[in-house]
């Protein structure tokens, strides 16, 4: 059987976007039966329904990972022979030469290379367990850095695959699953989180260079480097763990390479890696269902269109080719349009149907209309326009850039429109790689060829990176900035750790008093029992439900019990703002034994007196 589908791929495209088509109606046409007759189902409230539910997810989800495994197996075992096709076609490769690679790069780009090791020392330096969200996916795994991790988290899968709230998002996050089965040392992790990041640097300026045509830009890795590392949507989305942004931007710049080395070169390995990435990217994270969806169609629908009307170098029209020349032509972007029939289906299937029988509403954060644009959103809005003119008084033509462009303000206006959009923040990340990608083609085909004609090609790279570096540094004279957003990120961290193991410091005396050790904190923590206090030293675990007013002992002795507080027992918080120990503090006297000493509001524990 001929596995070949890049050369006939229409016929088992127009299968699958059938299928895909049949099965969306088919899911819709269940939805709105659903609407119609929930009381023929059980209610999601009572324990048949729960299980109903819970075994609908769990199907469903398993059928889609292992849908989306064969295709990721099938795409790379595809890229691998066309590879192997292609080194066979063009004879055999030098392979002593690739050793000397990074020899040779490390030679050409020293400070590249000095600003990657400080600025890996810095995201590794403070880095603990202490992320949010963190503590709650891997409650057990500091205890078994290197025992154990190759199990599946329960706590992990609810957040991403197990939502009835119309939220749909089944890989966020997966590469820290994947990182917690090899080892629990979250600095390791962080060391791939910068892997990650230097990663998209090198792409986006091997992006801007193929675009432009030039093979020499002075100092072009370099500014691409200090525009993407110094921004605070970067620090805050690479600093830790908790957003998707990070894995989102990392797929979409690999997508964004491979797509832009078919364009110019049509070879199988880089159709199958779009595709792949592509396949991918687009269950990354969610943002009104449709969003993320737009990074990822957006640019081949405009080159399919654009190309089309005969806007685009090197690709026919409509009107001047023959439909086999036109398929063949665009072959890569119809396969890449139909993500969006395979988005639709999965999220039909994985989140509308089970939200709709759970009838728990959407997630919505409500917080109406926020914009806080930066400068460089602005030079992004800029440059789409300089564009649009150029290309409509057929001076330019359309190309890879302007799709993302269009995409980058799709995304932001959807932002706007859901969320508000803020520059500084880990949602616009992807934005801000597109707009460092502008930035980059501004010097590399407009400002640098002027400067290198008036003086050398070394002189204009020092140019260009001192205007860079300076822009930096203003952008560093008021917040928000990147290292107010890493400083807050450190500290926070800090303030959490030194919080945590005061506990014991502070219940250590106490119990060589042969006193009871009883501690009480608020239910509105990111910690509870499962969640790393039950490791700590007590004689009872009690928690606080503010909204029941009750107290209950959640481990030690009499477990499962209400409990009344006395005299001796210790208030405590970790996370949240000691303003949650308010209630508690109203009731009973109590005398301050612990403060964090970073000037947080949160660390505090108290102890009830007399």
């Amino acid at each position: 059987m001929n596995t070949d589908d890049s050369r006939r791929p229409l016929p088992l495209l127009a299968w699958i976007n059938t299928i895909a088509s049949v099965l969306i109606g088919l899911g819709l046409g269940g939805w709105l039966w659903l609407m119609q007759h929930r009381n023929l189902l059980p209610s999601p409230e009572v324990s048949a329904g729960k299980t109903l539910l819970k075994q609908y997810q769990a199907t469903s989800h398993d059928l889609f990972l292992a849908l989306l495994a064969l295709s990721v197996l099938t795409l790379v075992v595809l890229i691998r022979r066309a590879q192997h096709q292609q080194e066979h076609s063009q004879g055999t490769t030098d392979q002593t030469s690739r050793p000397n690679q990074l020899l040779r790069f490390t030679r050409q780009h020293p400070l590249v290379l000095a600003l990657f090791a400080g600025y890996t020392v810095a995201m590794v330096q403070g880095t603990t367990w202490m992320y949010p969200e963190l503590v709650g996916w891997f409650k057990d795994i500091p205890e078994e850095h290197l025992l154990n991790n190759f199990s599946f988290r329960h706590d992990f899968l609810r957040e991403t695959m197990r939502r009835d709230d119309y939220r749909f998002f089944p890989l966020a996050h997966q590469d820290l699953h994947i990182l917690s089965w090899f080892t629990g040392y979250v600095k390791v992790w962080m060391l791939v989180s910068a892997a990650e990041l230097f990663t998209i640097v090198v792409v986006s300026a091997r992006f801007v260079r193929r675009l432009s045509g030039r093979t020499q830009i002075p100092a072009l890795l370099l500014i691409t480097s200090l525009l993407l590392l110094f921004h605070p949507a970067t620090g805050m989305a690479f600093f830790q763990f908790s957003y998707c942004e990070r894995f989102l931007t990392f797929v979409l710049a690999l997508y964004c390479g491979a797509y832009l080395h078919h364009h110019q070169h049509r070879d199988k390995a880089s159709f199958y890696a779009a595709l792949l990435f592509g396949l991918i990217g687009i269950f990354i994270k969610d943002i009104a269902v449709v969003l993320f969806v737009v990074l990822f169609v957006v640019p081949p629908a405009v080159m399919l269109i654009a190309g089309s009307l005969g806007l685009v170098e090197g690709r026919p029209s409509w009107t001047s080719s023959s439909r086999a020349e036109w398929v063949e032509a665009y072959r890569l972007e119809l396969w890449l349009c139909s993500l969006a029939l395979i988005f639709l289906l999965a999220y039909v299937v994985l989140s509308l149907l089970p939200s709709a029988f759970a009838n728990k509403g959407s997630y919505n954060k409500n917080k109406g209309f926020l914009f806080a644009p930066d400068w460089r959103f602005w030079c992004l809005i800029g440059f789409c326009l300089v564009r649009a003119a150029s290309i409509s008084l057929g001076r330019s033509r359309v190309t890879l850039l302007d799709g993302l462009n269009l995409a980058a303000l799709s995304y932001g206006a959807g932002l706007l429109v859901l969320i508000g959009f803020e520059s500084h923040k880990y949602l616009s990340l992807p934005v801000q790689w597109v707009t460092v990608l502008d930035l980059c083609f501004v010097w590399t085909c407009w400002i640098s060829p002027a400067l290198e004609r008036r003086s050398s090609a070394r002189l204009a790279g020092a140019v260009g990176s001192a205007v860079v570096l300076g822009s930096i540094g203003l952008d560093h004279l008021q917040p928000p900035n990147v290292a107010a957003s890493v400083s807050t990120i450190k500290v926070r961290q800090q303030s959490w750790l030194e919080a945590y193991q005061a506990i014991d410091a502070t219940t250590a005396p106490i119990r060589t008093q042969g006193e009871a050790i009883n501690l009480i904190y608020s239910k509105q923590s990111w910690f509870s029992a499962k969640r790393h206090l039950g490791r700590l030293r007590f004689d009872r675990l009690i928690e606080f439900d503010p909204q029941r007013n009750r107290f209950s002992v959640e481990e030690g002795t009499g477990k499962g019990e209400p409990y009344t507080p006395q005299v001796g027992d210790l208030l405590f918080t970790i996370d949240k703002d000691a303003s949650t120990l308010q209630p508690l503090l109203e009731r009973w006297p109590t005398q301050l034994l612990y403060q964090d000493n970073n000037g947080q509001k949160n660390g505090r524990i108290f102890r009830i007196q007399p």
